[in-house]
């Protein structure tokens, strides 16, 4: 009986697992980012940038090992074509964000004001709703989050402003990390 429910255990955690895909060099925009953000948490792959402070910590070598061993674990559970599938997808969900975007400036749901940079974060709830959220960074140690909203994605399109505010994601390849 103890075999059983540590082997149950393992099956679990493996499945469960979440496994961390390194991207090096220079880093993508940010709506670039926040496409992969997206298709990553679909996944089940953890896509963070390994900079110039990783290198520096673990060497070049050891990264490259590591890229290289997440690549094959992942290889084994999402077939051998997974990383041009994966950026196929991001693809299609960028577009996707691109539109909303557009859709929010449209609808002039971002307050007015002199900010000296004004950014949308989305992340998807469910197939037909996204959350947006507008923040301003003034620089990498200054970020504001200004409003959020709902915005369902049908023929029949609907943005929700909605109380309060939070970032859903970090970017720090971007200069937004939550505080």
């Amino acid at each position: 009986m103890r075999h059983l429910s540590l082997m149950f255990f393992l099956v679990a955690y493996l499945v469960g697992y979440t496994q961390t895909y390194y991207l090096t060099g220079r880093p993508f925009p940010l709506e670039r980012n926040n496409a992969i953000k997206e298709v990553g948490k679909q996944w089940g792959i953890d896509v963070k940038y390994a900079g110039n402070d990783v290198v520096e910590a673990v060497g070049l070598d050891s990264l490259n090992q590591l890229i290289d061993a997440q690549y094959t674990l992942i290889q084994t559970k999402k077939g051998p074509e997974w990383l041009g599938d994966f950026f196929k997808q991001v693809d299609e969900v960028q577009a996707i964000h691109e539109e909303i975007r557009h859709y929010v400036l449209y609808a002039q749901f971002i307050p007015r004001g002199d900010y000296p940079e004004r950014k949308l974060i989305i992340a998807r709830i469910n197939n037909r709703k996204y959350r947006v959220v507008v923040v301003e960074v003034a620089s990498s140690e200054r970020i504001t989050c200004l409003s959020e909203c709902l915005v369902r994605w049908t023929k029949r399109k609907k943005l929700t402003p909605q109380k309060g505010c939070s970032v859903p994601y970090q970017f720090p390849e971007n200069g937004i990390t939550i505080k």
